[in-house]
């Protein structure tokens, strides 16, 4: 793995719940594609819940996605398909 992609933080014991923070323009579409890109790496079924914040201009979405991550290679999945996405600015 290269120094440029993704790591999963070190020292979670799985499986953990892990909070996704996501940086998107005000853009149901892609706040759409984020929560399918995370469901899509995960077993059926699997709870997914978001939250959302609009910065103080409205120039920004602050989406905080909660799941459950069965082992580390499974949150590298996810955190790279939710940064593949377009319309991410940041994710944390």
């Amino acid at each position: 793995m290269s120094d440029a992609e993704p790591k999963a933080p070190a020292g979670l014991t799985y499986p953990c719940e892990f909070p996704l923070k996501v940086f998107i323009l005000p853009d149901e579409a892609t706040a759409a594609r984020i929560a399918d890109a995370v469901r899509a790496e995960l077993a059926a079924g699997a709870p997914v819940t978001t939250a959302r914040r609009l910065s103080s201009t409205g120039k920004y979405l602050s989406l905080t996605v909660n799941f459950t991550a069965d082992d580390a290679e499974q949150l590298d999945r996810v955190i790279k398909a939710v940064t593949a996405d377009p319309g991410v600015i940041l994710a944390l």
